[in-house]
């Protein structure tokens, strides 16, 4: 099935070296454009800034110009920035659980985690893995994820048998869903 466009609806993602002004460059570029953010998630990885954030612009911007006046502010920054179009696939979903590992810093973790939520059709919604130096390095991974319902029991164990394999303590719970 070919995607479709959703009309006038961006993501752009950008990384470079934490500094003061990044958010506001860029923010401030896309007010200019009359454009509206419509979802913003931000990061620091070890001393470089990331963000990520889906946009709307006014019908009939034209991407070329929108894209330059974006990269140009990137630029004065010596930032790494990439926007494209968004297609028009249903993002809606809301996580069910969140999922804690921890343990040895170890090739593989994050793989073998993930590798297991796939397999029974969870969705990774949110997440955060950290690197913990020192005599024993560490690591620690905290998600959101969306679990089907009928697949919980199944994937908690197998998701504690990944764990033992690889030494690494896991905590999986329920997020209470609120109706507003």
């Amino acid at each position: 099935m070919a995607r479709r466009v959703v009309a006038d609806h961006y993501a752009l993602a950008l990384i470079g070296v934490d500094r003061p002004g990044i958010v506001a460059s860029i923010t401030g570029a896309l007010a200019h454009l009359h454009c509206n953010l419509e979802d913003v998630s931000t990061s620091l990885l070890q001393g470089h800034f990331a963000m990520v954030l889906e946009f709307s612009a006014p019908p009939g911007t034209p991407f070329a110009a929108m894209r330059e006046e974006l990269l140009t502010r990137s630029a004065a920054l010596d930032l790494h920035l990439e926007v494209w179009p968004l297609s028009d696939l249903d993002a809606r979903g809301a996580a069910t659980h969140v999922l804690k590992v921890h343990g040895p810093d170890r090739l593989g973790i994050l793989a073998a985690i993930a590798e297991t939520l796939a397999a029974h059709g969870a969705n990774i919604r949110e997440m955060t893995c950290t690197r913990v130096a020192g005599d024993r390095p560490a690591y620690v991974v905290t998600m959101e994820i969306e679990v089907p319902g009928a697949a919980v029991p199944a994937l908690e164990m197998e998701l504690r048998q990944a764990a033992a394999g690889l030494r690494l303590r896991l905590v999986l719970e329920p997020i209470e869903q609120h109706v507003l």
